[in-house]
């Protein structure tokens, strides 16, 4: 199996985030732009990256929020979706 580049995910990742979305976007630029210095080998990248996400997709409801899990899990957006925490009550 390939080994994924964190910069390349984080792209596809910010071409799904709404525009209106500016602190997210932030987020992830700040975190392309550490990725972009880091050894691909290295995991810290993608911890705070999932750290971005977290904090800004806490309870994932709107499509494009699952499409960026999406991207960034490789997991199916319906398969997110089935996922106990993310169940609609």
């Amino acid at each position: 199996m390939e080994r994924r580049q964190c910069t390349t995910v984080i792209k596809s990742m910010m071409e799904k985030v709404p525009s209106d979305k500016v602190e997210f976007i932030k987020d992830l630029e700040w975190n392309f732009e550490d990725a972009s210095y880091k050894a691909p080998e290295e995991t810290l990248q993608w911890q705070r990256t999932m750290q971005t996400l977290q904090k800004h997709i806490p309870n994932p409801s709107l499509d494009w929020e699952y499409e960026v899990l999406s991207i960034f899990t490789t997991r199916s957006v319906e398969e997110l979706k089935q996922m106990p925490n993310n169940q609609q009550k």
